[in-house]
């Protein structure tokens, strides 16, 4: 019976020691471990992200626009991404080959289209908050470089944490042209789905 008593005793002791170790552990955890973890119990919802990006005449009237769609989840931190384009053959060298004397012309492939990254998606209030970065390029009118025609690439890249209202189009974006006096926006809309 003493036996019995003593282990009784002792698991207790041992179960009162363990718990005061976890607390202070959990103390010294950063204020971000306790925001995921946080994030990590929230419920899982899907949204139908419609992305529209827009090419703009100098009196702001859209005359070209490409539409992109994706569906985003709020649960943990998922990179999403939509990659639209064409990889593009640039010359960079003729240099001359060992075998006779011939040359073999080299290339370098450059991508030009649109690319979308989503990330870190997490509801917010009404709306949908997420980081967006988006680079979209194409192919400009060549110019002449010491008798070789050289391709000239038109970019834009934008990098950003944004808030998209609920079901409500939202110019996240919006960046004049170098070239000329028209301007390039994008426009999210974020629907709830379910």
């Amino acid at each position: 019976m003493r036996k019995l008593a003593v282990c009784i005793c002792l698991l207790f002791l041992a179960a009162a020691t363990v718990r005061p170790a976890r607390s202070q552990d959990a103390s010294k955890t950063p204020g971000a471990s306790n925001r995921e973890e946080a994030a990590r119990q929230l419920p899982e919802h899907f949204y139908n992200v419609n992305f529209v990006l827009e090419e703009l005449d100098a009196a702001r009237k859209p005359v070209n626009s490409r539409s992109f769609a994706t569906m985003l989840s709020t649960g943990g931190s998922r990179l999403g991404t939509i990659v639209v384009g064409s990889k593009i053959p640039i010359v960079t060298g003729t240099p001359e080959s060992a075998k006779g004397g011939s040359y073999d012309t080299q290339f370098q492939y450059i991508d030009i289209g649109v690319k979308i990254t989503t990330q870190e998606v997490r509801e917010d209030g009404n709306g949908l908050r997420f980081t967006l970065k988006v680079e979209a390029s194409s192919l400009a009118a060549p110019e002449v470089v010491g008798g070789v025609s050289e391709p000239v690439i038109r970019q834009n890249v934008w990098d950003a944490p944004v808030l998209v209202p609920t079901s409500k189009p939202t110019v996240v974006f919006n960046s004049d042209d170098l070239d000329n006096k028209g301007s390039m926006r994008l426009v999210v809309t974020a629907t709830p789905i379910g």
